[in-house]
């Protein structure tokens, strides 16, 4: 007669030597099992069998069984419970809630959706499949990714594709860092796991060629020069960038009814009704000096609807608007029906075709483009031998480094916020 074949000499194993799960003891509905030298939980949860791995020995193991029996008899999530996710199910989620929960401005989810898209490609191309498999050793080779990678400059499609900056880097791994957090509040990352992209250290990235930068800022001579240089158009856009160090959006979007002349006061606010905001989105009043509430008289020119600023043509009065208004209010309320039209011929319409749609309209009543700004501003620089000198912005570097030196009057300094 046969012998029947013996079974394992260990009792964990199986007769073919495979590791197999031994039941240890059950709290309630929570059963502990030991697979090898580990122990894991084992319990249904919203009709599904969890089994989570428990770092420790048996008496953390009950531990962790009791409050999980805990939680599921209070009908609370599990502790130990999450949701594996995909890095393009995070990506795509996270936009969404940062654009219809957040309503961040378009431009800024255009930036995080391309930081975001780079993390994809990396792990499709790694093959990494679920968020919870990032560790601080994938982040390093993330960042060994995109030092490999090139763009063009604001995402041109005709600009010259150059490697990322050190600045480039640091901002895609802090967009991911805040995905990462906000993957974690939703449970789509195991409990009590850190982030990654925190742990990893930023600051101790470096660029293979490090160049200080210097900002660049007018000298008095090339102040002067510049604005001696400049037509009495160019003037009305230039001096309120250096005097009132607003930003340049902030100008081309100055309403007259943003004016106060009796009060020598701007205020300086988001335009809902032109899907355009600040960037701080906060409100501030800046005070006029005696010279910009004589150029800003002289903008106006007795108009009471319209832009302060308006392109040259129209300053020159060699093109009529599309259409007057009689009050300002009167204005807003035809550009809100104008977006209304226009969401409602085309109900897929994001922000940025409405915003393109008001942009369009505006530049029919005078208003100046921003691009013409910087145009302007590169042949003015130059025109005075000042070549370096190629953003707008740089004369609200100006404004600044005039004021901390030489103190101006009271509320001239500060932004008063209403």
């Amino acid at each position: 007669m046969a012998k029947k074949p013996k079974g394992s000499a260990h009792p964990s194993r199986t007769r073919k030597g495979s590791t197999r799960d031994v039941k240890v003891e059950r709290v309630g509905r929570v059963t502990i099992y030991k697979r090898g030298t580990a122990y894991y939980l084992c319990y249904r949860e919203n009709g599904q069998t969890q089994r989570p791995k428990v770092d420790g020995n048996l008496a953390v193991a009950r531990e962790t069984a009791a409050k999980v029996l805990a939680a599921l008899e209070e009908e609370r999530p599990s502790p130990l419970t999450f949701h594996r996710t995909t890095p393009a199910e995070l990506v795509a989620q996270y936009l969404d809630y940062a654009a219809t929960v957040q309503c961040l401005a378009w431009r800024t989810l255009d930036r995080y959706r391309a930081a975001l898209s780079h993390f994809c490609e990396f792990c499709e191309e790694a093959k990494v499949p679920k968020i919870d498999a990032v560790t601080v050793a994938t982040v390093e080779d993330f960042v060994r990714f995109l030092r490999g990678q090139t763009r063009t400059r604001n995402g041109h499609q005709n600009g010259k594709r150059r490697q990322y900056k050190l600045t480039g880097i640091k901002f895609i791994l802090g967009a991911c860092k805040t995905a990462f957090n906000w993957a974690y509040q939703r449970r789509m990352l195991p409990p009590y796991a850190s982030n990654p992209f925190s742990d990893f250290k930023c600051s101790a990235l470096r660029d293979s060629e490090t160049v200080d930068k210097e900002v660049r800022i007018f000298t008095a001579q090339q102040e002067q020069d510049f604005f001696a240089a400049c037509s009495e158009w160019q003037r009305g856009l230039f001096l309120p960038l250096a005097q009132l160090g607003v930003r340049a959006g902030e100008l081309t979007h100055l309403l007259i009814s943003d004016v106060d002349l009796d009060s020598r006061v701007i205020h300086i606010r988001s335009k809902p009704e032109m899907l355009w905001r600040v960037k701080t989105r906060r409100r501030r009043v800046l005070p006029l000096v005696d010279t910009l509430r004589v150029l800003f008289e002289k903008l106006i020119a007795g108009r009471k609807v319209g832009f302060v600023i308006q392109n040259r043509a129209f300053a020159a009065g060699t093109q009529q608007p599309a259409r007057q208004f009689k009050s300002d209010r009167e204005f807003r309320q035809h550009l809100a029906r104008l977006l209304d039209a226009q969401h409602e011929s085309n109900p897929l319409a994001q922000e940025r075709d409405l915003r393109k749609a008001a942009m369009k309209y505006c530049r029919t009543i005078g208003q100046v483009p921003i691009a013409r700004l910087r145009l302007e501003f590169c042949d003015l620089t130059k025109a005075i031998g000042c070549p370096e000198f190629t953003r707008v912005h740089d004369l609200r570097h100006l404004f600044t480094s005039r004021a901390i030196p030489a103190p101006l009057p009271a509320g001239s300094q500060g932004w008063r916020y209403d």
